[in-house]
């Protein structure tokens, strides 16, 4: 209800109104039957409005016009007759303030409320009141108007706008849909539910307002609608049920006596229930319930809950695909990222289970012998039984594979009537079942099952979701089975997660390597990028994600595109780390990821980097090697604020390194010194074709047969710009010339022996147009000269006269060798001789071989090392856990499951680590596991090794600060 003052001229009506001058209180009265009297009372009929007299006092009405009965539906004659009509009709949430409003008016106002008509309809009316209170009498007159199609409309299009936003909010479904139901109980109803239609058909409430019956809703948990009633759902038309029936709480509650009672005490009188329909599937309803009598639904609030249900609807309908979708790519990208048939089936099994809440998943494959073999079952019984089963067995699995058709079973009864010799395979609990084939191209490659403890309808679009995971799934097994040994499997999978082919950029050469783990078959988590940027800029990324296997792929091939995609962006290289470390928090087994990014731009050598826990990139020059080791924040997932950020330059023809940890990282050295001895390889290989300097690089680090962690390494090189020359075809020009080239090769840092090769070469072609492409003019004519570098290290070569040379004499005698020289020292000769002239043109080619390793990197065999292991014992009141020796892959594997034991139950915990001798990355993963375990069971103490290759990998992460609270070491 609103009261503004809103001055208000009722002179005209006052004037016709008659009053008895002797008496304060005024009789109530119709008009009186008087000419004046009837041209009033035409006057009144006429308007599109109520008219009222009131005693300003009392309220009393003395004067009520025709349309007062025609609107509300009270007949004259009561309201002159009834004191306090007009206040018991008031809507509650406006009563006590339009009276006090009125009692309490002076001179003119306006209000608006609401009032309930003879018929229970809420009629809004806007009063104009005009009060005098003294002179002839004190009076108050007023004209009420029916406003209340604009405001329905109004409170429509706010309801809807309001709801909108809310729906668009972050949280949770049920949160979202909390807030519509709470902005539905404020407008419309008395209370507001939001059901969601269930697997099984039945309807849970999700959300409920007001607050202080939402629990007692929300209790009742699932409820199956009367079939009657399931029927006018599904045609997504709002409609009313104007009475609860205690037959249609029986159906409701299935005879569940306290169900039934409690469905009672909630007091509905009535319900508007709007169907939650979107691209023709019931998801949902919604109702709009009465408690009391006061209420009543017309066609204005049935459109707007249709128009209410259709937004909820479509943004659950909209959840729930999406939903699907990541199940369905959750599951494809881990599929992609099976080696065999055994990882393929238990991917598919535990995302099956995770993305139906199945209790039960079996995965069978077509073997050779015509057989179905069960390869992988999680929640299975009898698993002998299943082991090896006929195509033409009594199951349901069984007739999915032999006849390539789906098998949806909704109850235990279906199964039961249909497959009676296997009922006794089942667990005591399983209702409903589906089984579907595994086809690839028509061809059944195996079966998957899933199994449920409720009945389960299987309707459209769940049969959908399903039957796109198992086309998935079936490709999957299909690679899977074709492959000849694992290994073979895990690098297929791992090239199709790293770039295909390399941009090409103008001005720039990058060559990249990617070297596999010698022991074990498993894809690995390390990854590159080379991105062409806009305005001929370049980004390029390196990262490793902890752990090995089809996990760890999975994981960095989304890390990969995800911060491709940021850097495609245009993001710089530490927004974009920052906006990939809040992806990366979503991402299981992405914690502690390390990665290096950068953005250059070869035109000016600009260079702009950022590093999440990744060890420093390497720049090669005239000066020697070193390391960029600014730039550093915590690795992926770790507290950070703003990652730093660093601008350098990158100069011509200095080679920048990007690599993983496993170039550098020895189980006996610390990682310093590994870092060491790549600076000392790199250093004297910097004028090395890229090709050559990262062989040479991996060879000389001991990887030239693998390496014993995977290895993403990225050469990058900005080429010169190239050198144009115009001179003039004379002999001493020639000397010019070569200061030009040494000063021009200085820069990519060529000598020795090739700078000799391009002088002799230049020098030939150079001095062949000076000596006789002007031979017969009278002027001296003019060279043109141009080198230019090729990504691969090799130097392209043209020269130019406008001249004619002279044939080559059959007898060259001691001249007329030049040509000669040039295709002894260069390939790709061509001479084009033409009437304006010649043009030379030829390449140099990189190093053809890598020089001979220097002394530089000392490589001795590995000493022996001490196994992990875990010991533990009780001391001082805490359980006292000691880890020691190698955490590579093997240690971990060995001692995991071990340590994850020892820490469980509420017990102060000791996690002792300073005997550990040396950590990988995946060794870093379960030292971070191994202490979230313990600090989800009570208080912990960490110890961390003060020194050695351990603790230098614990500060590089940046987990050194992270894990332990209160340093002791």
């Amino acid at each position: 209800m609103s009261a503004t003052v809103d001055p208000f001229q009722a002179d005209d009506v006052r004037a016709e109104i008659g009053r008895d001058p002797a008496s304060g209180e005024q009789e109530p009265r119709a008009v009186p039957n008087t000419a004046g009297a009837a041209q009033l009372r035409a006057l009144l009929a006429g308007l599109n409005a109520i008219v009222w007299e009131q005693d300003p006092t009392t309220l009393r009405f003395r004067l009520v016009n025709q349309r007062t009965e025609d609107l509300l539906g009270y007949p004259v004659a009561q309201w002159l007759a009834e004191d306090g009509l007009w206040q018991r009709i008031l809507h509650p949430q406006d009563r006590d303030e339009a009276v006090r409003v009125v009692t309490e008016a002076r001179g003119d106002l306006t209000l608006t409320y609401r009032v309930r008509a003879e018929s229970g309809r809420w009629v809004w009316l806007r009063h104009l009141v005009h009060v005098t209170r003294d002179g002839e009498g004190p009076a108050m007159h007023s004209v009420l108007i029916d406003v209340s199609e604009q405001r329905r409309q109004q409170r429509a299009s706010a309801l809807l706008a309001a709801a909108g936003r809310a729906l668009s909010e972050p949280g949770t479904v049920e949160q979202r849909l909390t807030a519509v139901a709470e902005l539905a109980v404020s407008e419309i109803c008395d209370r507001a539910n939001v059901w969601l239609r269930g697997t099984d058909g039945r309807y849970r409430p999700v959300a409920v307002a007001p607050a202080d019956v939402a629990q007692q809703v929300l209790d009742l948990g699932a409820i199956a609608a009367p079939p009657r009633l399931e029927e006018v759902y599904r045609t997504g038309e709002p409609f009313v049920l104007p009475e609860i029936t205690d037959d249609l709480v029986e159906d409701a509650t299935a005879g569940d006596p306290a169900r039934h009672a409690a469905v009672t005490a909630l007091g509905t009188r009535s319900v508007l229930v709007a169907p939650l329909v979107a691209a023709g599937q019931l998801v949902g309803l919604l109702t709009l319930v009465t408690t009391g009598d006061d209420r009543h639904y017309e066609d204005d609030e049935l459109a707007l809950a249709r128009d209410l249900g259709q937004r909820i609807a479509t943004m659950v309908s909209a959840e729930r695909l999406a939903q699907r979708q990541r199940h369905l790519h959750e599951i494809t990208v881990a599929l992609a990222a099976a080696g065999t048939v055994a990882e393929a089936a238990e991917v598919l099994a535990d995302g099956t289970a995770r993305a139906l809440g199945a209790s039960a998943v079996g995965v069978c494959r077509l073997g050779s012998d015509g057989w179905l073999h069960l390869v992988y079952s999680k929640g299975v019984e009898r698993v002998d039984r299943f082991a090896r089963v006929r195509p033409d067995a009594a199951f349901p699995f069984a007739e999915a594979a032999n006849t390539g058709r789906p098998v949806w079973l909704a109850g235990r009864d279906e199964w039961a009537r249909r497959y009676p010799d296997s009922v006794d395979s089942l667990r005591p609990d399983t209702e409903a079942t589906v089984s579907l084939p595994l086809a690839v191209a028509g061809r059944v490659v195996g079966a998957l099952s899933a199994s449920f403890t409720e009945r389960r309808l299987f309707e459209e679009e769940e049969r959908a979701f399903l039957s796109a995971l198992a086309t998935q799934a079936a490709a999957a097994f299909e690679r899977a089975a074709l492959a000849d040994v694992r290994r073979e499997t895990a690098e297929t999978l791992q090239r199709s997660l790293l770039p295909g082919r390399l941009p090409t950029v103008d001005r720039l050469a990058v060559t990249v390597r990617y070297v596999p783990a010698v022991e074990g078959t498993q894809a690995g988590g390390d990854w590159f990028d080379v991105l062409e940027l806009e305005d001929g800029q370049v980004a390029v990324a390196v990262g490793d994600v902890v752990g090995n296997g089809s996990a760890a792929a999975a994981v960095m091939g989304q890390l990969r595109s995800a911060l491709a995609s940021l850097l495609l962006a245009g993001h710089s290289p530490g927004r974009a780390l920052d906006l990939l470390d809040r992806f990366a928090a979503q991402v299981a087994g992405a914690e502690v990821t390390t990665v290096a990014c950068l953005r250059l731009e070869p035109a000016t050598g600009r260079l702009v980097y950022s590093r999440a826990g990744h060890p420093p990139m390497l720049l090669a020059g005239l000066d020697g090697a070193g390391f960029l080791d600014e730039g550093l924040g915590p690795a992926l997932t770790l507290p950070s604020g703003s990652r730093p950020e660093v601008t350098t330059n990158l100069p011509v023809g200095a080679t920048l390194l990007l690599y993983t940890d496993g170039l550098v990282e020895r189980r006996d050295a610390l990682l310093d010194e590994g870092l060491n001895r790549l600076a000392a390889v790199a250093a004297p290989c910097r004028a090395l074709p890229l090709p050559a300097l990262v062989d040479r690089v991996l060879n000389e680090l001991g990887h030239h047969d693998g390496a014993g962690d995977d290895i993403a390494l990225v050469a990058v090189r900005i080429l010169p710009a190239p050198l144009h020359t115009d001179l003039p075809a004379q002999p001493h020009q020639l000397a010019a010339l070569r200061r030009q080239v040494a000063e021009w090769t200085a820069g990519i840092g060529l000598g020795g022996d090739e700078l000799d090769d391009l002088q002799l070469a230049l020098g030939e072609a150079t001095g062949n147009a000076v000596e006789h492409a002007y031979r017969t003019s009278d002027r001296p004519g003019r060279v043109q000269v141009t080198l230019s570098a090729d990504r691969d290290g090799g130097l392209r070569i043209t020269v130019a006269d406008q001249g004619v040379w002279q044939p080559p004499p059959l007898d060259p005698g001691f001249r007329g060798r030049g040509v000669q020289i040039i295709k002894a020292l260069a390939d790709e000769v061509d001479i084009d001789v033409g009437s304006a002239g010649t043009v030379v043109r030829f390449r140099l080619p990189p190093a053809s071989t890598v020089p001979p390793p220097t002394d530089a990197v000392d490589r001795h065999p590995d000493a022996r090392e001490p196994d992990a292991a875990v010991r533990s014992h009780d001391a001082g009141g805490r359980h006292w856990v000691e880890v020691a020796g190698v955490l590579d892959l093997a240690g971990v594997a060995a001692v995991r499951r071990t340590l994850l034991d020892e820490l469980a139950g509420d017990r102060p915990i000791v996690l002792d680590f300073r005997c550990v001798r040396w950590l990988a990355s995946v060794g870093v993963g379960l030292l971070l596991e191994a202490v979230r375990t313990a600090r989800g069971h009570g208080e912990v103490d960490v110890r961390l090794p003060s020194d050695g290759p351990a603790r230098r990998l614990l500060d590089l992460t940046g987990l050194t600060r992270v894990v332990v609270d209160d340093r002791r070491e």
